[in-house]
């Protein structure tokens, strides 16, 4: 009885793996014999590269993948960058007109990505405060927008330290206006009404030193 028992019990075994060999054959089978529509193979390519690019600034910022009014809306672009470079420049004026021309320079490469960085700096915005509107912020939470781009990804990152960069290069460098100068850091620009003697030494030879050969070779 007990070799009866024991061979019933084997076969039981043995039948119960053959059903499970059987059953997963069926499923793998099913799903890999099951003909895939050319609908779903584009869906799936479709969700795919949504998420890549999604979460891909420099594929974004190629096939601007960002609201079209960025860049065709110049009042509105000039609007959020100069809340822009006031958050920046603590003091500046407003109503500066070179406030923001360095951004829409060709001469700069950055004119190229500036619907971009103006994008992100209302998706920042509504993200963290629930308002699109850069400039409608608080000086406090326009800080931290800028703040949070600069934690961002490699990319995104790089563009707003060569946006602040900018900023400050045209405001305190008065490249746009030799003359006017920059009244906030007490630069008076190209010459501010001195006159040459206020300017340069009435005998600047004497500062320099002396020559220790006349044609400076020492043979």
């Amino acid at each position: 009885m007990r070799t009866k028992e024991k061979y019933l019990e084997t076969n039981l075994e043995e039948t119960e793996e053959m059903s499970r060999d059987s059953l997963t054959r069926q499923k793998t089978n099913s799903l890999f014999q099951k003909g895939i529509s050319r609908r779903f193979f584009l869906g799936q390519v479709a969700a795919a590269s949504a998420t890549f690019v999604a979460s891909c600034t420099p594929v974004r910022i190629l096939i601007k993948s960002y609201p079209k009014k960025f860049d065709k809306e110049d009042q509105l672009v000039d609007i959020i960058l100069r809340a822009f470079v006031l958050t920046v420049i603590p003091g500046a004026p407003v109503d500066d007109e070179n406030l923001t021309r360095i951004y829409s320079d060709t001469f700069y490469p950055f004119h190229k990505y500036c619907g971009f960085f103006v994008s992100d700096l209302s998706d920042r915005s509504k993200n963290l405060f629930g308002n699109e509107k850069f400039d409608q912020l608080s000086l406090k939470q326009r800080t931290a927008v800028i703040e949070d781009g600069l934690g961002a990804d490699g990319t995104t990152a790089r563009l707003y330290r060569g946006a602040i960069l900018m900023a400050q290069i045209s405001f305190y460098g008065g490249i746009y206006d030799d003359d006017e100068g920059c009244p906030l850091i007490d630069f008076q620009g190209a010459n501010g009404g001195f006159e040459k003697e206020e300017m340069c030494y009435p005998n600047s030879s004497s500062w320099l030193a002396k020559e220790i050969t006349k044609n400076g070779n020492y043979l």
